[in-house]
């Protein structure tokens, strides 16, 4: 398995297959984990989890802190690994208090049974080992082996995925199935990355784990630097689930699984978008840091194109075989919802390519602006959509949502113009000292 893990022929292109076989299972794994709730415990089960899960990634981005990026194009190794992994440390604790936190306000104000807090809570615990595994696989992406990386994922969600399956299959007890899978794949992590990380250690840290010295201010330097990249991340989650929030408020929990199951093809544009994108990130950061600005804005701008080329494939493939696939999938009838499944696929494109922009904005190193950008439209979705939810139901939670997505490009587009007018003369002139 460590010879399988760590060889290849090849790195890019394995880099570019383990990648999407990763990513598609990370994408879909809320998918088919829906698809068996649906045909063992019915819609209600299945509006929890979906709630449950839409929660855990919020919190998610409390533990990951937006640094992923950040990490892998910190090619000048301005903080060590030790640093990053402390870090980790720190925001993977707050995401499990914060979690705690939210649960007991949740359930009060919502009216949660005991069944239901339980299951947010679980299902937060179960993404925190994707928290811990990150760090490790930044690591590996920066020393240009996201091939490594993306195998142990994909490995290691493959097995959940089927451990859940099965587990829900047997038990029909979606607790605790939560609670078997939460240890099933910490326990898979820890052996994948006792495979993995000996290969890169030597580069990474002087004494051995036990003996490394982490530089306090440089860890409290990279929290403040990320800080804006975690802010905006957290508030990028919140904003597109804030229909999601809003049905838990005002509708029912079979609303909110149909609404699930139609936003699912959403995510799908994003997926094929990382398919293309992840692989480059690591050539795009080289080009900024070369101070070559004009291939960087030409591989920027083709990225673009390929978003609006995927978007406009999803809408097309939606508008004809969309409802009854998703009704197949789920085992529910999805024939009232069509409108508003095209209406979110527009929002899908809106929200592939803003993850675009901050990826490339934090490349730049104009993360900080990101967080007003987020902070505005988060602000839009806290005071309206409640109110819209309540007076539209499921089309105005899909208009909700394209609006939303689509504020934050136009608020990121200008940021990126900005930023690179700042930097690109810094950045060309240091690549010209340089070469």
């Amino acid at each position: 398995m460590k010879k399988f893990l760590l060889t290849t022929k090849n790195i890019d292109r394995s880099s570019f297959i383990w990648n999407m076989a990763g990513s598609m299972l990370m994408a879909f794994q809320s998918v088919i984990m829906l698809m068996i709730l649906t045909r063992t415990l019915g819609l209600v089960e299945s509006g929890i989890f979906t709630i449950a899960y839409a929660n855990a990634n919020l919190f998610l981005t409390i533990g990951k802190y937006g640094m992923r990026y950040f990490q892998v194009s910190d090619l000048k190794k301005q903080f060590a690994f030790s640093e990053y992994r402390a870090s980790r440390v720190i925001t993977s604790a707050a995401m499990v208090i914060v979690s705690a936190i939210y649960v007991v306000y949740a359930a009060s104000a919502n009216g949660y049974s005991m069944e239901k807090a339980w299951v947010i809570f679980w299902m937060c615990l179960f993404k925190v080992v994707d928290v811990v595994e990150d760090v490790y696989h930044g690591l590996y992406q920066q020393e240009n082996r996201l091939d490594v990386a993306s195998k142990a994922m994909t490995l290691r969600m493959a097995v959940t995925i089927v451990i859940f399956a099965v587990g829900l299959i047997v038990l029909r007890d979606l607790l605790s199935v939560l609670i078997l899978s939460t240890i099933a794949t910490m326990i898979l992590f820890v052996l994948l990355t006792k495979w993995t990380y000996g290969a890169f250690r030597q580069n990474n840290e002087h004494d051995g784990d036990s003996k490394v010295r982490i530089n306090k201010g440089n860890l409290l330097l990279l929290l403040k630097l990320c800080f804006p990249l975690f802010a905006g991340s957290f508030l990028s989650y919140y904003i597109g689930n804030a229909p999601k929030y809003a049905i838990d408020a005002m509708l029912t929990d079979e609303l909110q699984a149909c609404y699930g199951f139609i936003a699912m093809p959403v995510f799908v544009i994003g997926l094929l978008n990382n398919f293309i994108f992840n692989p480059m990130l690591y050539q795009m950061s080289s080009l900024w840091e070369r101070g070559n600005v004009r291939a960087f804005l030409k591989k920027t701008l083709f990225q673009t194109g390929i978003v609006a080329l995927i978007t406009l494939v999803c809408i097309t493939g939606a508008w004809l075989l969309g409802i009854p696939v998703l009704s197949w999938l789920y085992n529910t009838d999805l024939s009232p919802y069509k409108a508003e499944l095209l209406v979110l696929l527009l929002g899908g494109g809106f929200l592939g390519l803003s993850g675009l922009l901050n990826t490339v904005i934090t490349i730049i190193r104009y993360q900080k602006s990101l967080m007003w950008g987020y902070a505005g439209i988060a602000a839009l979705a806290f005071l309206f959509s409640d109110k819209i939810v309540q007076r539209y139901e499921m089309m105005g939670a899909s208009v909700l949502y394209t609006v939303l997505m689509g504020g934050l490009c136009v608020v990121f587009a200008v940021l990126l113009a900005i930023g690179i007018r700042k930097n690109g003369k810094t950045v060309q002139k240091g690549g010209h000292e340089s070469a």
